[in-house]
């Protein structure tokens, strides 16, 4: 009995370890890439799509894709539908964390379905339609179509502010889980910190989005 405890236990502890590893490194830091591709929005259809394309006419692409965003972010969300459903807030926690913890999860689950339209949206589809490499003009059409334009705004305005706080907030558990932060003065500092990171990748988002609104 005590040995099928301590290995739901330990199972659960590498759970959780994972599943924020995974949210942050490969998934996280390719977030903020793609974020910042998104400012170059600014200067103009051909310079957009020659910043996109070169990345993905690199004969490693779609293998550094595969490896270091896809599997990570397959292992994330599957990790987290598991957490979600495993764990349960502690009473300890106080209002705003209490808000945190329900959001983190909301978000999770809203941005992974804003994931899986993106790339059908911005990859797959165009790919099958033979359209593919003309990104600037896809997402541009799909904001200023006058029968579905609003839709795809509030979509794309939910999904990238959820995606940019799931990562924000992600960051402060990560700290905490992988015992970066345990005092409560550090907890204070990394709290601080995401919430920066959230305003600014916020912010650049907003700014990104306005080029084709």
């Amino acid at each position: 009995m005590f040995f099928a405890e301590w290995c739901f236990m330990d199972s659960h502890f590498l759970a959780r370890r994972i599943h924020s590893l995974t949210g942050v490194v490969p998934v996280g830091l390719f977030l903020v890439y793609h974020l910042y591709l998104q400012l170059y929005l600014h200067s103009g259809a051909e310079t957009y799509n020659n910043s996109v394309n070169s990345f993905y006419d690199s004969p490693l692409a779609i293998w550094a894709l595969v490896i270091v965003v896809y599997i990570p972010l397959f292992f994330h969300a599957f990790l987290g539908i598991h957490l979600i459903f495993e764990t349960t807030v502690q009473p300890s926690y106080t209002y705003f964390s209490h808000l945190l913890y329900w959001l983190q999860r909301i978000s999770g689950i809203g941005v992974l379905l804003f994931i899986i339209a993106h790339v059908w949206n911005t990859q797959l589809g165009p790919w099958m339609a033979g359209t593919w490499g003309t990104h600037f003009e896809h997402l541009s059409s799909g904001f200023s179509n006058p029968e579905s334009g609003m839709i795809t705004k509030t979509v794309y305005l939910l999904g990238v502010l959820g995606a940019v706080f799931h990562f924000a907030n992600g960051l402060n558990t990560f700290c905490m889980t992988w015992g970066i932060a345990l005092t409560p003065k550090s907890q204070i500092r990394i709290r601080i910190f995401s919430i920066f990171i959230f305003f600014i990748l916020s912010a650049s988002s907003l700014y990104a989005l306005a080029a084709i609104w």
